[in-house]
């Protein structure tokens, strides 16, 4: 079994973590934070500045990452962890372990279970929390956030991981940061923090934009508390091409999608699919863009009536212009391993129905159903080289998955209004020890959401990279 030799950059982080109890990593995916962690708890146990640690995580991670991560290296070995998920529930209060593992469902568990437990004079069993993926607490409002923030005082030591502070706009720091400070840096009360530093015009306050010099304010107030380190500065990794490949769709179709951007409505063979609100028009146009679309559910269903209709409802072909410009791609491609990006499960079955059409090769699929353990092993057999095709849906990739071993091409079939979920997906591939140049392919209908997601994807990743920027000459200038 190997020994993990920590990079400079990774002694950086390790010390910063030590030097400061509240704090928080921004580092890009495959920067090794789930190493620099282990070691920084490790330390921090040894020396008996901590008991243990609660480490709040998305589920396929809490399984896959954080016990593979210390199985790999022999630093971590004998370091005991436990999932506070199912079955395992009951180790809250049993024997003592290093690590306790949870995912965000699982707080509302593990808060009624503290609560108990300390009413009737029970020590907690940890002392420090550790965020993994904090962007999972950027809304403010969210049962979740509250029920961590309730759960603060439990913990002397609090620390945030993330690789994208910021996926939406600077609004998404402010709760993040509360865990780590409880608003000193950026507030008490989320709703001031906004009327400071951002103004809207709109009727119903929905839209937020920045107002003069206050991005520079929040980046200086924040600076102190978090290390940004990019991957570009540390890594030497190869080029990432970016490549939109336009697709015209056939003229009925486009008819039938503006005609669903203007009037909501759509009528095709006789099936109804409609949108009675703008967000459900959008969904059906982006459905439409792909090729096919959800047949709409009556409206005199009841609740057991509309799950049977869920699991039966038909899909309306509209055109094959997309899975077409797919085919194109990965004849293009000649061979090499291929990972595909889909948001609907009709996009599911028809990538899978063209890539079994193609003889001797090898699907796996990362998606709804798809347990942590399945995610594991078919992480494995790409990494092997015994999948030609993997199709993963952006909620269940994101985060966990190391896949660079596998291939270097991504195609997104459907674009996210998430940068997080893109930023994150495409790190899956594009992190340390990948070989050779990652091209991220987007399949884009013309003057469809396509482009429009593509533009709104680019304005997001602009703003992102000016917080990492700022955050770095900020501390380089403490």
């Amino acid at each position: 079994m190997n020994k993990w030799i920590p990079h400079v950059y990774q002694r950086i982080a390790i010390s910063f973590l030590l030097s400061n109890p509240r704090s928080g990593l921004f580092l890009d995916p495959g920067m090794g934070k789930t190493s620099i962690t282990l070691s920084t708890i490790k330390i921090l146990t040894l020396s008996d500045q901590i008991k243990s640690v609660l480490i709040v995580a998305p589920l396929r991670v809490c399984y896959s990452t954080w016990s593979g991560e210390i199985e790999k290296w022999s630093n971590f070995q004998g370091m005991s962890t436990t999932i506070l998920h199912s079955k395992s529930k009951d180790t809250l209060w049993g024997a003592r372990k290093n690590i306790y593992l949870i995912n965000p469902e699982g707080l509302a568990w593990l808060h009624k279970e503290l609560l108990v437990g300390l009413k009737s004079g029970i020590e907690s069993p940890f002392d420090t929390l550790w965020v993994d993926e904090s962007t999972k607490f950027k809304t403010f409002g969210s049962e979740r956030f509250g029920l961590l923030v309730d759960m603060l005082p439990l913990f002397k030591r609090r620390h945030i991981m993330t690789g994208t502070p910021a996926p939406r706009n600077l609004l998404d720091l402010w709760s993040q940061v509360f865990i780590l400070d409880e608003g000193k840096s950026l507030g008490h009360n989320y709703h001031k923090f906004r009327n400071t530093y951002f103004e809207t015009n709109d009727w119903n306050k929905y839209s937020w934009n920045m107002k003069d010099f206050a991005e520079d304010k929040i980046y200086e107030s924040i600076a102190p508390l978090v290390l940004e380190m990019s991957s570009n500065d540390y890594l030497d990794m190869p080029p990432i091409v970016y490549n939109s490949i336009l697709i015209d769709i056939p003229a009925k179709a486009m008819k039938h999608y503006k005609q669903m951007e203007r009037d909501y409505f759509i009528q095709l063979d006789s099936l109804e699919a409609s949108a009675e609100a703008a967000a459900q028009s959008s969904m059906k146009c982006c459905q439409i863009a792909n090729g096919r679309v959800y047949e709409d559910i009556p409206e005199d269903l009841n609740e057991d009536e509309i799950r049977v209709f869920r699991k039966t409802r038909k899909t309306l072909d509209v055109h094959s212009s997309k899975l077409d410009a797919l085919s194109d791609l990965i004849a293009e491609l000649n061979g090499k391993p291929l990972l595909i990006a889909y948001y609907f499960k009709h996009d599911l079955e028809s990538i899978q129905k063209v890539l079994k059409k193609i003889k001797g090769t090898t699907i796996a699929h990362i998606g709804t159903g798809v347990s942590g353990i399945q995610s594991k092993q078919v992480e494995q057999d790409w990494n092997g080289g015994k999948v030609d095709f993997l199709i993963g849906h952006p909620g269940s990739m994101a985060h966990g998955l190391n896949l660079q071993n596998g291939g270097n091409d991504i195609c997104w079939y459907s674009l996210p209004w998430s940068l997080e979920d893109y930023i994150q997906l495409n790190d899956r591939l594009y992190r340390q020890g990948v070989k050779g140049s990652v091209k991220i392919h987007h399949l884009i209908c013309r003057d469809t959401l396509d482009e429009a997601k593509m533009n709104r994807l680019g304005e997001r990743a602009d703003s992102q990279m000016d917080l990492r920027i700022a955050l770095k000459s900020y501390r380089n200038g403490l």
